[in-house]
């Protein structure tokens, strides 16, 4: 491993210790370098603001649990892993859940969750994606699946991840259908005599 990579670590491990006694917002930069014996000149030169390591975090710890689900047969297995691994660390993703804002770990979430949204409807319609048409149902399957993790995670993630997916999947991929379906009906029918 690099010197930065070291670096970059021990202050991520700084950070999600202190984020199991204290809300991120009341953490700053001086508390992260204290607790692990660094200098401010040294988080500066790996980081903007303590939001930066906290998505630095975000990426490297699911980023790798979720990009190798990131086909549409399989991203559901990547959101249990996902959770699984929330789980095993619950007082910091419980606290990064409740961290809200730009470049948020919910907002990453909603991200992904609408990026694979696309790829179902795209698949689903053998065609590229429209945003005039799709996004509102993808912008709600998005924030609507977040906000069940978050829901989840203030309960204590009590539930099983593997269930608590599929219980969110049967209504994730049924508004799609049923969207898909509408859409398809009430789009007008193509004159056949008209060349394409």
């Amino acid at each position: 491993m690099s010197d930065s990579n070291i670096t970059k670590l021990a202050l991520a491990n700084s950070l999600k210790g202190l984020m199991a006694k204290n809300a991120f917002n009341r953490i700053c930069v001086s508390d992260i370098v204290e607790n692990c014996g660094l200098t401010r000149q040294a988080f500066y030169y790996h980081f903007k603001d303590k939001y930066d390591l906290m998505n630095w975090i975000y990426y490297t710890e699911t980023a790798r649990l979720i990009s190798s689900y990131n086909t549409v047969e399989h991203w559901m297995d990547g959101l249990v892993d996902l959770c699984n691994y929330m789980r095993q660390n619950k007082t910091f993703y419980i606290n990064a859940l409740n961290t809200t804002g730009q470049n948020s770990f919910q907002e990453y979430l909603h991200d992904y969750i609408r990026d694979i949204s696309i790829s179902i409807i795209e698949n689903l319609q053998n065609a590229e994606f429209e945003e005039e048409k799709w996004g509102f149902i993808t912008e709600f399957i998005s924030t609507a699946f977040v906000g069940m993790i978050v829901r989840w995670a203030n309960k204590g993630m009590k539930e099983e991840p593997a269930e608590y997916v599929t219980k969110i999947r049967s209504i994730f991929d049924g508004s799609i259908f049923c969207e898909l379906e509408s859409l398809s009906q009430t789009a007008p029918a193509k004159d056949p005599t008209e060349p394409e």
